[in-house]
């Protein structure tokens, strides 16, 4: 069974210490559709993550913010569910 993992803002620096980890991770919504693929994780002065950039669309031209308190991490699926 693959673990979850609720991301916050508030979680220590730690747990996304390397961004570049989640670049790509596909990125679902509540009912299990794909919506996109990260692009690119935003961190506020000190470090902790605020933002995941997702491409969406057919080609991925366009792209949207998600907070990452929505978000949970499935890291053995590489997938970000939104809550």
């Amino acid at each position: 069974m693959a673990a979850h993992t609720a991301v916050s803002p508030r979680e220590p620096r730690s747990r996304l210490e390397a961004p570049e980890k989640y670049y790509d991770y596909v990125v679902r919504d509540p009912e299990g559709r794909k919506i996109g693929r990260v692009k690119e994780l935003f961190a506020a002065v000190h470090g902790e993550p605020q933002y995941v950039r997702v491409r969406v669309g057919f080609f991925g031209l366009r792209s949207v913010l998600i907070p990452v308190c929505f978000v949970t991490i499935d890291e053995e699926r590489r997938a970000l569910t939104l809550l």
